[in-house]
């Protein structure tokens, strides 16, 4: 059974694990990187594959930016400044004597952990929405992974909510449903400063704190303002909600609520409502999106 050295390389720390075809994990960790420049990152790597790759068949990587996956082309890198119209996938080969290495964008690779292994499987069509700092995802089509021309489908933190904000960017998706979005949507409700997902629903549940719980639906309400949207686009089955907050049942609960208000007022009901879930992985999602990466681009039967 062929094994795998998942890799996902995020902005302060690289996550790494051994993981095989029935995605038993080894070795799993994670170190601190450094990656303002490109020694110091492909530093961390080969220390990292030194230690941990000896016998896997290649390294699947998930990392930021506009990545073409099945040349292992990285256009951008994100945060990585210095990335720019490279062959990343070739470079972290070379210095590895030539093991086959392939590289996947870090979203794009939490929802082909899905398509693979979690809540997307035999699902043809569907839309994945990775709440964080700002709003990752991924878009899928007659069962395929959409790249886009420019390789950035799936960039949902830019999409706009208010065609008379007309030249600044305060209604961007990412601001209304990235996590700080969140913070803003309860402190506009309650007056209550810097509260998370965790602390929110721990103030509805334990102290019924009706003000929290109206800043969360007013965040749902905008959330599924963008879900409409995006179905009336893309008419998918699924919608699967990554991030943190996916964790918490009573907010899929609430999701779900918001969206069939939208979804029932809607012009004709013309558009039908898609099923929403959570995503099955969560912090490891990247990982496991990277070994069906690795698998897909290289012809192995996933």
């Amino acid at each position: 059974m062929e094994k795998y050295l998942a890799v996902d390389v995020g902005g302060s720390a690289l996550k790494y694990a051994v993981i095989d075809e029935q995605l038993n994990f080894a070795d799993h960790g994670s170190v601190p990187i450094d990656v303002s420049a490109r020694e110091k990152t492909f530093g961390t790597i080969r220390e990292v594959f030194e230690a941990h790759g000896s016998g896997c068949a290649g390294i699947g990587m998930s990392i930021p930016g506009s990545i073409d996956r099945y040349k292992g082309f990285a256009y951008s890198g994100g945060a990585f400044l210095w990335v720019d119209h490279e062959p990343y996938a070739e470079e972290v080969s070379n210095i590895l004597n030539g093991i086959p290495v392939t590289i996947v964008n870090d979203a794009k690779s939490a929802a082909m952990a899905e398509m693979g292994y979690g809540n997307l499987q035999g699902i043809s069509n569907g839309i994945v929405l990775v709440l964080g700092t700002g709003i990752g995802g991924a878009i899928i089509l007659n069962g395929n992974l959409i790249q886009g021309t420019h390789f950035t489908s799936g960039e949902f933190s830019f999409l706009r909510g208010d065609v008379e904000e007309r030249n600044g960017d305060s209604d961007n998706f990412a601001v209304y449903n990235g996590i700080p979005g969140l913070k803003e949507a309860v402190r506009k409700a309650s007056g209550l400063e810097n509260i998370d997902g965790l602390k929110a629903f721990k103030l509805i549940k334990e102290e019924h704190n009706e003000q929290v719980l109206l800043g969360i639906k007013d965040y749902c309400y905008h959330l599924a303002f963008h879900i409409y949207n995006l179905q009336a686009a893309l008419d998918v089955e699924r919608v699967l909600i990554g991030g943190g907050i996916s964790n918490e049942p009573m907010f899929l609960q609430l999701v779900q609520e918001a969206a069939d208000k939208k979804f029932d007022s809607a012009f004709m009901h013309l558009i039908q409502k898609p099923e929403i879930m959570a995503c099955r992985y969560h912090n490891d999602a990247n990982l496991i999106g990277a070994v069906y990466n690795f698998r897909d681009v290289t012809g192995r039967n996933i």
